[in-house]
């Protein structure tokens, strides 16, 4: 995991999908569009297809990225 993302113990597994949290809350200097990058290109190293990214409703500055980890995806 990236520093970038929430730690939550509890959570389940990821199966074929999975749900990053991505901090967009920058200190000086940076900015939120490379926090984003920097999370889309994690996810895109891994070979991971992005679905969808949504604004996280308990964060002011977060957002979830959800993958498709595997599997074939057309269109």
């Amino acid at each position: 995991m990236t520093e970038h993302q929430r730690q939550a113990p509890e959570r389940p597994a990821a199966e074929r999908y999975y749900a990053q949290y991505a901090e967009l809350g920058v200190g000086p200097g940076g900015s939120p569009e490379v926090a984003l990058q920097e999370a889309i290109n994690d996810g895109a190293r891994q070979s991971w297809k992005l679905i969808s990214v949504t604004k996280d409703p308990t964060s002011s500055d977060g957002v979830i990225l959800v993958w498709d980890t595997s599997g074939f995806f057309s269109g």
